[in-house]
C-alpha cells in the first residue's frame, strides 16, 4: 500500500508531498533511481517512452508519458544530487508548455520508518506562484497519486 499526502502553502512557491509506502527503503529508492523499474510506475503506470535516464550527480532524464488519450507527454529535467538511499534534489520540466522554462526544482528525501516502511517528504519550488498554481490546477495531485499507487503496487509484487 502506499499513501500521498500534499500541501499547497497559500502565498508560495511550493508544493509539499509525503509519499508513505510499505516497502523496504533500499526498494522503493531504486524504484526512483534504476529507468527500468521507474519506467513502471512514474507515469501512473501508462506506457513510457524513456529517451534517456542517467540518475546520477549532474546526469539528466528525458521521459514521454504515452496516455491513454493517445497523446505524448514529455518530461526532462537535470539530476542535482543522487545520494544513495538519503536523497534525490532534481529539476522537472513538462514539455508541453507554449515556451520553456517552467522549470521545478524538487528535493525528495527518503525515510526508513521501519524495515517495511518508507517515507518520503518531497519539496517542489516551482519559478513563480503562478507556475505552482498551473501545475496544481493541471491535476498534478491526481497523476501524482495514481503514480504512487502503481508504486505502491510494484513493490508489493516485488517483495
Amino acid at each position: 500500500m502506499a499513501d500521498l499526502k500534499v500541501t499547497v502553502p497559500e502565498n508560495s512557491q511550493n508544493i509539499l508531498g509525503t509519499v508513505t509506502i510499505n516497502a523496504p527503503l533500499a526498494k522503493v529508492f531504486n524504484a526512483y533511481t534504476q529507468a527500468d523499474l521507474f519506467a513502471k510506475w512514474w507515469c501512473r503506470g501508462n506506457p513510457m517512452k524513456v529517451y534517456h535516464f542517467d540518475c546520477k550527480d549532474g546526469g539528466s532524464w528525458h521521459i514521454a508519458e504515452q496516455a491513454e488519450d493517445g497523446n505524448e507527454y514529455q518530461f526532462t529535467g537535470c539530476f542535482h544530487e543522487v545520494a544513495h538511499n538519503r536523497r534525490i534534489v532534481q529539476t522537472f520540466e513538462f514539455l508541453g508548455m507554449p515556451e520553456r522554462g517552467h522549470v521545478m526544482l524538487e528535493k525528495a528525501e527518503f525515510i526508513a520508518i521501519d524495515e517495511h516502511t518508507t517515507e518520503i517528504h518531497t519539496h517542489s519550488t516551482a519559478m513563480s506562484q503562478a507556475d505552482r498554481d498551473g501545475m496544481v490546477a493541471s491535476g498534478m495531485e491526481s497523476g501524482w497519486r495514481q503514480s504512487v499507487e502503481v508504486l505502491g503496487q510494484l513493490l508489493e509484487s516485488r517483495n
